[in-house]
């Protein structure tokens, strides 16, 4: 449930009580699965409980903890544990499979995202301890890298837990728990398919553990494969518009000179079939009248009048509905494909109780299919004595005035290449991992741990297709060579360079009228460029626990008391070919990046404090404290982080605890250290007729920057339709995709934290087996790095009092027509430390299990998050000045998760469901609500207020054959319900994917 601009964003919220997980693998086929049993503060297992290093039963926690068992998150037909945790209220689905496919490179990860704080807010654990990351020069942790069978249990910690674990867990901690005592063999194997027949998944895996030396060791291994099919575009046409447009919110309504209350017509509504107007896949001249009519070619390469069913050129809109522009949905992915390969070892021993070494190994190599959009020109000016333009054509440009001289006239061309091949990213990521450590009891209830952990990433992306413009030394080559095609003197079409001397022969001419390319030309222009990156973490950690039970006593127990030292370096590169990286490709323009190390020494400690115990109104009476001391080798230089907590239970049924905290992230690489880097964003252009009016500053320093009042003579705004002297208006359309460079910053600060949880857990004895935890959360992160994105920087230059601010500064100089001069570089962009982020909301988690007296078992579970305020301060010039993303797509103001599951004798029946709350149309809150005292912005913005809130249910059942064998089949999404209003699934946070229902089934087979 969230969304994420330029770099990676985030949301949601989350909860707190520990179910009992399963303990032993041998244990799994003698229950069924509804069989998981609370636990409380009386019978629970003294252990240590993620979000402290202090032992203790996990009900007792201080802070709010969502706990899940593996079996919990495996049971669903895609088997992705990251997709199963952003089921979750306070997860957002930020990077699940269906949306993971934004980004150059990161097709098929599974990032998790906590609060809606981002993803780099968020700390990844894996068994109390941190994770080499899967993204070069971040800190993020591929879910997909983490074992499934293996899996004992997820502990969420929701709130600041910086102090106990160090920087990154502001939104909280994610731990993945592993058995340590696996014995057996087990195999289980799945597939599964949708109702449309695609999107098939297989998985397998194979888990082998045994129990030596009279229990005083263990070694387990587990292998597993998965294999998720890609689903693209072209097989879900319904609901991608693939060749017959998209569904969307279309602009129908002129906004000119309308206030922002309205003029009571709707300026979108939802229509299908709509198609881009200024482009298309055989190629487009231009629009030729003020109907709306467009000069393209056809398939064959003959020009012809597209009539579409209704132009929006009239409203200021590039789109049409009907016709033959472009859908820009004939390639693309709704889900990425993955192959992901998983080896792990765990191993432990007692020499003896004050001495137990043991280890961890891993290695997960995955492979991820991306296909994006294919490469694309707009407004390329053509020679009109190219050897593929027919006589038909040539006549039909002549007699709409161009082309009078064949010789020396050119005309201009927009053309999206489908034909040329989706540009597909073909990616393999190798993750090594490694722990190796000992730890011990002495002093009869002292603990000590010391590990070495150290993890090595290697990634590498083959983009295939991607054109080729110039060679090393900037000079034409690949497609603009080819792209130049004339006939020489025996009548032969060729490369404009051969026509009168061979100086390229491997030049292959390329027909770009219609959408018959040679494949030979094909060869020639495209090339595949790669991107390889790597990152490595070394961490020691080492930490004492215990208490002064022998010295004195608290009137509610011993003090117990945490102390440790942790020391960690990560390092990263990233290396492009030299070809793309020099910008002589259509893949963006990537410079080496090759940061100096990351180092960091941190001290940290915990006190608890047990006030009083088994008093009247105080059966317990605890406060709890965490420092952690870190210095760093970055500007962030030194940080401190603490927290504070108390518990107090005045009778047994009922336990309130509350947590204040000061959390910490510092800088990543990335941050500090990218190099100036291509990027690309849609933006409206703020000097546009359709925005000029939206400040009172605009006008005057749009024109100041150089762009015309009136229309100027041989304008490329100028149609048939064009009053003399009517105002500006951008020729191509109120939105569009524009170049822009941006960089890290290596004087950035550390990002802080304040974090403040409030709640109670109930467990009424009157009803054993039930238990309600109810908590309030509000989370302010201050001191924000923020990427000025380029929305937000052409919108600063123009609403200042002057174009002499740091805004315009940024942007280079507009053309003589007053449009950008290259829409490759318009700008530039950086982080800084200028923006706060404001979450508050309340949790809630309800358990039931009951055990009837015929032996059949209940569970029942419910997580919801109510989320009171979402709000981000990105406005440089006005701190105050709120975006409320609350109420926006990944942002519901309520999600829920409910699960009940029954087991009857073999037989067992679970049952779930996913809700999302309703989200505002088309994207921004604002829009047509009032926020801080503003009115809307835009309050005619659409014709609907919400997309509707979703249902999303499934079943599965299982049957027990014997204590061997046990199969079960179920169905996700039994309802079919789909992305709603023109969604598709793939933006972050929408929640839910386009796979729609899906049927799967599978075996488990355990051997003693």
């Amino acid at each position: 449930m969230s969304r994420l601009p330029a770099t990676i964003l985030c949301t949601a919220s989350l909860l707190a009580f520990a179910l009992a997980t399963p303990a032993h693998a041998q244990d799994d086929a003698d229950r069924p699965p509804a069989e998981t049993q609370t636990q409380d503060d009386e019978g629970g297992q003294v252990v240590e409980v993620t979000g402290s290093r202090i032992r203790r039963p996990t009900l007792t926690s201080v802070v709010p903890i969502t706990s899940l068992s593996g079996d919990d998150l495996v049971g669903h037909g895609d088997v992705s544990l990251g997709d199963a945790l952003n089921d979750l209220p306070a997860l957002a689905s930020t990077f699940s499979q269906a949306n993971s496919t934004r980004f150059i490179g990161t097709a098929g990860l599974n990032i998790l995202d906590l609060r809606d704080l981002a993803p780099e807010r968020t700390l990844v654990l894996v068994n109390g301890r941190r994770h080499v990351t899967s993204v070069a020069g971040a800190f993020f942790v591929d879910i997909n890298t983490i074992p499934e069978d293996l899996l004992e249990r997820v502990d969420i910690v929701t709130g600041g837990s910086s102090a106990v674990y160090g920087s990154d867990a502001m939104g909280g901690v994610v731990n993945f728990v592993l058995r340590r005592d696996f014995e057996g063999l087990r195999a289980r194997a799945q597939a599964g398919v949708s109702d449309e027949g695609d999107r098939g998944i297989q998985f397998i895996t194979l888990t082998g553990g045994r129990n030596f030396a009279d229990g005083r060791g263990n070694i387990a291994v587990s292998l597993e494969y998965v294999n998720a099919e890609p689903l693209y575009f072209t097989e879900r046409p319904r609901l991608t518009g693939a060749y017959d447009g998209r569904c969307q919110f279309q602009q129908v309504d002129n906004t000119v000179g309308e206030p922002a209350a309205g003029d009571g017509i709707a300026d979108n509504t939802f229509l299908c079939g709509i198609r881009n107007a200024t482009i298309s896949n055989g190629g487009t001249i231009g629009q030729i009248n003020a109907a709306g009519d467009f000069l393209r070619f056809n398939d064959s390469g003959n020009l012809f009048i597209d009539v579409p069913t209704r132009s929006f050129r009239p409203v200021g809109s590039g789109n049409q509905q009907g016709g033959f522009g472009s859908t820009l949905r004939d390639t693309g992915q709704l889900a990425a494909g993955l192959d992901r390969y998983t080896a792990n070892l765990l191993a432990r021993f007692e020499v003896s109780p004050a001495f137990q070494p043991f280890f961890e190994g891993k290695y997960v190599h995955i492979d991820a299919v991306q296909e994006g959009q294919p490469s694309f020109f707009q407004g390329r000016l053509m020679r009109c004595d190219n050897g593929f333009l027919n006589a038909q054509s040539l006549a039909t440009l002549q007699s709409f005035g161009l082309c009078a001289n064949p010789a020396t006239g050119t005309f201009p061309l927009s053309r999206f290449n489908v034909d040329f091949g989706g540009r597909q990213q073909l990616i393999s990521r190798d993750t090594w991992r490694v722990v190796a450590g000992v730890e011990g009891d002495f002093n009869d209830d002292w603990h000590y741990e010391v590990a070495v952990n150290y993890g090595r990433y290697k990634g590498r992306t083959d983009a295939l297709n991607d054109l080729v413009l110039a060679d090393l030394n900037g000079n034409p080559d690949g497609f603009t060579l080819a792209a130049d095609a004339v006939r020489n003197a025996q009548g032969q079409i060729v490369c404009r360079v051969n026509q009168v001397a061979v100086t390229r022969p491997d030049c292959v001419p390329i027909n770009l009228f219609g959408t018959a390319p040679s494949a030979a030309a094909l060869d020639f222009v495209n090339t595949t460029s790669t991107l390889d990156e790597r990152a490595s973490q070394l961490n020691v950690t080492a930490f004492m626990a215990g208490d002064l039970s022998q010295l004195f006593e608290l009137p509610g127990g011993p003090i117990r008391f945490v102390v440790g030292t942790e020391w960690r370096r990560e390092t990263t590169s990233q290396r492009a070919d030299p070809l793309s990286a020099s910008g002589a490709t259509f893949f963006n323009a990537f410079p080496t990046f090759s940061p100096p190390d990351f180092e960091v020494l941190e001290g940290f400690g915990e006190l608890e404090l047990p006030i009083l115990r088994d008093q009247p109104f105080a059966r317990e009476l605890t406060v709890t404290g965490a420092v952690r001391y870190s210095n760093y080798n970055t500007d962030a230089n030194h940080t401190f982080a603490w927290n504070i907590s108390g518990t107090w239970s005045p009778v047994r049924d009922i336990r309130f605890r509350a947590n204040y905290s000061r959390a910490v992230r510092v800088p990543t690489l990335g941050d500090l250290f990218t190099p100036a880097t291509q990027g690309f964003a849609q933006v409206q252009d703020p000097c546009d007729q359709a925005f000029i009016n939206n400040g009172p500053n605009r006008a005057a320093n749009c024109a100041a920057l150089g762009v015309p009042t009136t229309v100027l003579a041989g304008s490329p705004c100028i149609t048939a339709a064009t009053p003399v002297g009517s105002p500006f208006r951008n020729c191509v359309s109120n939105s569009q995709t524009i170049g822009f460079t941006q960089a890290g910053n290596s004087t950035l600060e550390e990002e802080t934290a304040n974090s403040l949880t409030i709640g109670a857990v109930f467990t009424p004895s009157f009803l054993p087996g039930f238990s309600l935890t109810v908590d309030y959360y509000s989370i302010r992160v201050n001191n924000l790095i923020q990427l000025l994105v380029p929305q937000n920087i052409l919108n600063l230059c123009v609403d200042q009092a002057n174009t002499n601010n740091p805004y315009c500064a940024l942007i280079n100089p507009r053309n003589g027509f007053g449009l950008f001069a290259n829409q490759d570089d318009i700008l530039l962009s950086r982080v800084a430390n200028f923006a706060r982020q404001d979450s508050r909301g309340i949790d809630f988690d309800l358990a039931y299990h009951h055990r009837f007296g015929n032996g059949h078992v209940l569970n029942v579970r419910a997580i919801a998050t109510v989320v009171l305020e979402r709000t981000d301060f990105v406005n440089p010039t006005d701190p105050a000045f709120g975006d409320r993303l609350l109420g926006e797509v990944g942002d519901p103001a309520l999600a829920a998760n409910f699960q009940v599951e029954y087991g009857a004798g073999p037989w067992d029946l679970r049952y779930t469901l996913n809700y999302i709350g309703r989200q505002t149309v088309p994207a921004f809150y604002e829009s047509q609500h009032s926020f801080q005292g503003r009115p809307p912005t835009n309050a005619d913005i659409s014709d609907r207020e919400w997309f509707p809130d979703l249902f999303i249910h499934g079943i599965r059942m299982g049957y027990r054959v014997n204590e061997q064998f046990r199969f079960y089949a179920g169905i996700d999404n039994f309802t079919d319900r789909q992305p709603p209003l023109g969604l598709l699934g793939t933006g972050g946070g929408e929640g839910v994917d386009a796979i729609g229902r899906y049927f799967y089934a599978g075996v488990l087979v355990n051997w003693r």
